[in-house]
C-alpha cells in the first residue's frame, strides 16, 4: 500500500523489552589474525565496560563472557529493536600457544585478545654466514 498525503501510518507495535528479556546471550562477532608472532582476536561486546568483562584460557580453551546491563528506560517505547543480553563465546587455540602471557584490552565497544606464540615455535629467519 502506497500512502497517500491524507494517510498517516501508524508506528509498527513491538511488544517492549522487559527486565524478564534479559536472559538472551549472544555470541560477539570476531575476527582473528595470525600475525606472525601471535593471534590476534577482536570482538565486538558493545554495551559492557572492562570490569564485567572474563576473559579465561583453560586446557586449550579461550572463554569470553561479557555482562551488559539493562538499559535505563525513558519515554514509551514507539519501537524497539535492540536486544540486550549477555556476550559468551570460546575457541579452541591449537599447540604453540603461551596461554599465560595472554593480554586482552577493551575500548569503544571492542575487546582485543592477544595470544602469543611460544618462543620456541616463533617463525625466525635463520642468518646465512658467509665463507
Amino acid at each position: 500500500m502506497i500512502a497517500s498525503p491524507q494517510t498517516s501510518l501508524a508506528p509498527e507495535r513491538r511488544t517492549p523489552m522487559t527486565e524478564a528479556d534479559r536472559g538472551l546471550t549472544y555470541r560477539p562477532n570476531v575476527d582473528i589474525a595470525d600475525c606472525g608472532n601471535e593471534l590476534v582476536l577482536v570482538a565486538d561486546i558493545p554495551g559492557s565496560a572492562a570490569d564485567q568483562i572474563d576473559v579465561s584460557f583453560d586446557d586449550g580453551i579461550l572463554a569470553i563472557a561479557a555482562t551488559v546491563p539493562g538499559r535505563p528506560r525513558t519515554g514509551t517505547p514507539v519501537r524497539q529493536e535492540y536486544g540486550v543480553g549477555d556476550y559468551r563465546r570460546s575457541f579452541q587455540i591449537g599447540e604453540g600457544f603461551d596461554g599465560s602471557q595472554i593480554a586482552a584490552a577493551y575500548r569503544n565497544g571492542v575487546l582485543t585478545v592477544r595470544i602469543p606464540r611460544l618462543a620456541a615455535v616463533r617463525p625466525r629467519t635463520i642468518p646465512v654466514a658467509a665463507g
